[in-house]
């Protein structure tokens, strides 16, 4: 017995319906924009497109930001799969989004991505040097020695 629907990654998104069909779930999850090319296996959809949502999103919220997908479908019929995931967070979902940008490299992403990774590295840069000012400023404590030589133990210590 086999799941119906199409696998990115280890993830098992709804079967492909059309774009003008398709009413956005309630829930929030991901979705992804979908162009019919027999070069695909198992199932001959190629990804153009990876979109995460909330709670209650309209479609037109989330295919707003989708403009370069209809330029790049060439007047092709554009399908969509959806990955419902209910208690996720922002973050988790647009991790999940990024980690399958990566691995499938979308036409209409490549930038996103690149500049998003630029954009966290560049906080983690800022992070470490700000660390590193703020331990260079910080007072230096004298390291206490011991004296150099024979101890006397008939003297007291120090």
């Amino acid at each position: 017995m086999t799941a119906s629907g199409i696998r990115f990654n280890d993830y098992l998104f709804c079967e492909p319906i059309s774009l003008a069909a398709w009413t956005p779930p309630k829930c929030p999850g991901l979705f992804i924009l979908l162009i019919s090319d027999p070069n695909w296996a198992p199932k001959a959809f190629q990804p153009l497109y990876f979109g995460e949502f909330g709670n209650n999103t309209p479609a037109s919220a989330m295919l707003g930001e989708c403009r370069p997908v209809v330029a790049v479908a060439k007047g092709q019929n554009l399908f969509v799969s959806v990955l419902p995931m209910p208690f996720s967070t922002t973050q988790q979902r647009q991790s999940l989004r990024n980690e399958l940008i990566r691995a499938y490299n979308p036409g209409c992403q490549t930038e996103d991505i690149q500049t998003s990774q630029s954009r966290d590295l560049a906080c983690q840069l800022t992070a470490q040097m700000m660390q590193l000012i703020a331990s260079m400023n910080a007072p230096v404590e004298p390291v206490r020695r011991r004296p150099i030589g024979f101890v006397n133990f008939t003297e007291p210590a120090n």
